[in-house]
């Protein structure tokens, strides 16, 4: 059963950013009739609480009234199905999207700013596009909600994570979740090679690490809080922590081609499970690509199999394994980054150093029980 399906109804946007994994592809926007057949042959697949993960492109340029109709139509089929939004929040405005973000999101909005300002960019203006970015935040944050904010560095802007931490600190009472994911070559990206090395990836998260225990802020920073989660023994069953995503997860492009997420979309034809407006999903599930994706489930490397962390990591993302030139069921390219941090995250949690933070962030129940 899918329980995470990422949908981009179009990958037109109203950025145009240096390093897009989703440019443009020249395909329409879906209407409603659209969603509707699409969701048809969705929803018997589906898990009751079944994620649907707006992706673009940028969604907003569909309409609030595009996603009140889908909210609708959806909860008919899964009354328990969740809609969530990756988004730049460019096109916020509280009178139109406000209730949307609210009522139909719960608040589960993400969106991507990179502090390095050069990269993202409005009619070929960056500057137009961080005054834009901040201007829209302030908005989002003042109508109460907590966006994550998703920033992608290479080798050069590594550095600059720290700064985008002490900015979202400095917000105070509306500081603001972090994610710190690496750049890699895919999109308009393809085939420039790694763009940050392991061990840089690694000194940044490291890094922040130290600091989030110093501080200990109440706010999350990804991957670390899923780390620190699965060090503690909590299930993630979500991306990279799961060698099982093959089956659970699909992503469908503008013009339907379904791929076993949106990471995978951008590797081109050869990942592509086939078509959800044409062919079934379970025609979808049971394509070349996604039994071999299924295979990393228990086919990872025998050196993955006996690693300290296996539990924890399970293996890294097969998307990635597949993108650095190892396969789809090689080895994980950022290997030697979840080591170092996987290994500085289990010492502070049998040290306590872990512990403030641990109760900033609602996780204080496993200092108790383990007290207990």
């Amino acid at each position: 059963m899918l329980s995470t399906v990422i949908l981009k109804p179009t990958k037109f946007c109203n950025a145009d950013c240096a390093y897009c994994s989703a440019p443009p592809d020249g395909h329409g926007r879906w209407s409603f009739d659209t969603f509707k057949r699409l969701m048809d042959n969705l929803a018997p697949h589906l898990t009751e609480r079944a994620m649907l993960l707006w992706h673009g492109g940028e969604p907003m340029l569909m309409g609030p009234d595009f996603y009140w109709k889908a909210y609708e139509y959806a909860s008919s089929l899964k009354p328990e199905i969740h809609f969530a939004m990756q988004t730049n929040i460019l096109l916020y405005d509280s009178a139109r999207w406000r209730s949307v973000f609210a009522d139909i999101m719960a608040g589960a909005i993400s969106t991507s700013f990179d502090p390095d300002g050069k990269r993202r960019t409005l009619k070929g203006s960056a500057e137009a596009y961080n005054a834009r970015f901040w201007r829209k935040l302030d908005e989002v944050l003042g109508d109460g909600f907590e966006p994550l904010v998703i920033g992608t560095y290479d080798e050069a802007s590594a550095p600059l994570a720290m700064q985008m931490y002490e900015t979202s600190l400095s917000y105070g009472d509306r500081a603001f979740d972090l994610r710190v994911n690496y750049a890699y070559p895919a999109g308009r990206s393809a085939g420039t090679g790694a763009a940050i090395t392991p061990e840089a990836y690694a000194d940044t998260l490291l890094g922040l690490y130290e600091r989030w225990m110093a501080d200990a802020p109440g706010i999350l920073i990804t991957p670390l809080d899923q780390m620190l989660r699965k060090v503690l023994g909590e299930e993630i069953s979500r991306c990279p922590w799961t060698k099982s995503c093959g089956g659970r997860f699909l992503s469908v492009e503008p013009n339907g081609d379904a791929y076993n997420c949106g990471e995978f979309s951008d590797m081109g034809e050869g990942y592509r499970f086939g078509n959800a407006f044409t062919q079934p999903v379970q025609e979808l599930l049971a394509s070349v690509p996604a039994r071999i994706i299924r295979r990393r489930a228990y086919s990872l490397p025998t050196d993955c199999q006996s690693c300290r962390h296996y539990h924890e990591c399970e293996g890294g993302c097969s998307r990635d394994s597949a993108l650095y030139g190892s396969g789809v069921l090689g080895k994980y390219y950022y290997c030697a980054s979840w080591k170092r941090v996987f290994d500085r995250i289990k010492e502070s949690v049998r040290t306590g150093e872990a512990f403030p933070l641990m109760e900033s962030i609602g996780l204080g129940r496993h200092i108790r029980r383990n007290v207990a």
